[in-house]
């Protein structure tokens, strides 16, 4: 599977207000937001609108751990494995800031661990 990132959207099945594996019976497919990801596999933003019963509200301290961009502060949350990704709906072109959040069309990583350092970060310790 594609290397997802935060901020690519996936198509996720669900049965009975949880998010199942795609070879399982579903009822619907939906798409969500990454809005992390880990070892383990992608935290999914879940829009007021949408109900999903093992989502949690994660707070600004659960949000910075996790590097999770700020307008995302005391949402919903949910956690799948990988292979609970039925498609990927679209994929950003680009990367955000590790240290001020600011998307970047077209960036690239800059950093040993993939992640990318805006120059304006970069130049400018007291930023971000």
């Amino acid at each position: 599977m594609a290397h997802l990132k935060p901020g690519d959207r996936i198509r996720c099945c669900i049965k009975d207000f949880f998010i199942v594996s795609p070879y399982q019976e579903y009822d619907e497919i939906l798409t969500f937001e990454i809005v992390a990801v880990n070892g383990y596999g992608y935290y999914l933003y879940v829009p007021d609108y949408i109900m999903i019963k093992d989502a949690l509200v994660f707070n600004e301290y659960k949000c910075k751990n996790l590097n999770i961009n700020h307008k995302f502060y005391n949402q919903y949350f949910t956690h799948i494995p990988e292979k609970f990704v039925y498609q990927i709906r679209s994929i950003l072109d680009g990367m955000t800031c590790t240290k001020c959040k600011e998307f970047f069309w077209m960036a690239e990583s800059n950093q040993e661990n993939g992640s990318l350092i805006c120059w304006a970060c970069r130049d400018n310790r007291y930023r971000g």
